[in-house]
């Protein structure tokens, strides 16, 4: 029997995409279960699992041929003696697969209107990836030559940007250099693209404030006692995330974000936070965070950072969201500002929660207390909403039991 294995939707907004690595080749065998190749999209590179056991029997699609979802890229079957006839039947698919890029445009020899018209158009079509790379680093598509096929990819554009970079950069002495080669992975590639967009793209300005965290660790110490037994623990990340979604809940127009040059409002208040992983960060989203209660934002909290760590994350579980959360208090930061996740308009960072001074009246007070930050897209948002969303969590926190009620 046949098995068609398909290029995955593996998120709302995905229509296309490109296998970078087969980690199994015809006729090789392979478990349900076993990775069979890695799919790339403009977010990030994820695995996919055989869903059954068998034969590879062919693969319809070369690494970097970009395919539109449920396209049929490879066969598996139950038996070793099926894989000829299988493969005979996938060999004609290889062409309607692939998406073939454009004609290249041809350039008039002499001037006048319909030089006019075609100048301009690049002589090679692009990837997605590449023509939203090209516009974010300010890369000219004209003239670009793929360094393989006849499509444009994300790796030639940035082959033009650093090349770019390092003519427009000063000469530095070869003896102040120290060779480094480090191999960069598809996933930190993705991040890296991503983030750099949001710093040149969205204008960002930043809101701090200091929270008596006092009732704060007390409450928090109550629920961890009063909940022993129970497979999820509540931290204070958990109170940070219900104190950002109550505040969106009462703020809606600060449940916002930036596409095409319009501001849309969200339906559902889903925050992301920030999970570090030895390899890699990631950013996955709790959804309706604002219906749940501080126990079951703890448990999916936990879920999704393991899912994470092993990671087995989907592209669905890390899309959307209306603003992320990065807790760096483990790591005794006191405070510090992050860069927005696109596109998302807004971003809570917190510090550790420690005993610092605090005047309380005319006197000196050893006070537990954390600063907050808020990194705001400046085009959503405004100095006095940023403000008044932040010193709302200033006061939920403040006033914790009233996160709990």
């Amino acid at each position: 029997m046949t098995h068609d294995v398909v290029m995955p939707q593996l998120g709302l907004t995905m229509t296309e995409g490109s296998v970078s690595v087969w980690f199994k080749q015809p006729g090789d065998k392979i478990e349900k279960g076993e990775v069979l190749f890695s799919v790339e999209t403009d977010k990030v590179e994820m695995e996919v699992e055989a869903t059954v056991s068998g034969y590879v029997a062919a693969e319809t699609v070369a690494p970097k041929q970009m395919v539109a979802t449920g396209t049929v890229i490879a066969a598996i079957v139950d038996r070793e003696d099926e894989i000829a006839a299988a493969a005979a039947v996938l060999a004609g698919t290889l062409r309607a697969a692939v998406i073939e890029p454009t004609e290249p445009q041809a350039y008039p020899a002499t001037g006048g209107e319909e030089a006019k018209e075609t100048q301009g158009a690049p002589q090679f079509s692009a990837t997605p990836l590449a023509k939203r790379m090209a516009r974010e680093l300010d890369v000219d598509l004209h003239g670009l030559k793929p360094a393989k096929g006849s499509r444009i990819q994300a790796e030639d554009v940035r082959r033009v940007h650093a090349a770019q970079a390092e003519a427009a950069a000063p000469a530095v002495p070869a003896a102040a250099v120290a060779p480094l080669d480090v191999q960069l992975s598809p996933r930190r590639a993705a991040l890296a693209e991503r983030l750099t967009a949001s710093f040149n793209q969205a204008p960002h300005f930043y809101l701090g404030v200091e929270v008596d965290a006092t009732q704060l660790v007390e409450l928090r110490a109550s629920c961890v006692a009063a909940v022993q037994g129970e497979e999820a623990r509540i931290t204070f990340t958990d109170f940070f995330l219900k104190a950002m979604a109550r505040s969106l809940s009462e703020m809606p127009s600060v449940n916002t974000f930036w596409q095409n040059g319009k501001i849309l409002a969200r339906q559902s208040i889903d925050i992301g936070f920030a999970a570090q992983t030895d390899q890699m960060l990631f950013v996955p989203v709790i959804r309706n965070v604002d219906q749940l209660t501080m126990l079951g934002v703890a448990r999916e909290r936990i879920r999704l950072a393991g899912k994470a760590r092993a990671g087995k994350l989907t592209l669905a579980e890390m899309e959307g969201g209306s603003a992320t959360l990065s807790n760096l208090g483990a790591f005794a930061v006191d405070w510090f500002q992050a860069i927005l996740n696109p596109p998302q308009s807004i971003i809570v960072a917190t510090g550790r929660i420690a005993k610092r001074a605090v005047v309380c009246g005319d006197a000196l007070a050893a006070r537990e207390t954390v600063t907050i930050s808020a990194s705001i897209d400046h085009r959503v948002l405004d100095g006095v909403a940023g403000a008044r969303f932040l010193s709302r969590i200033k006061e939920l926190l403040e006033q914790p039991a009233l996160l709990i009620l």
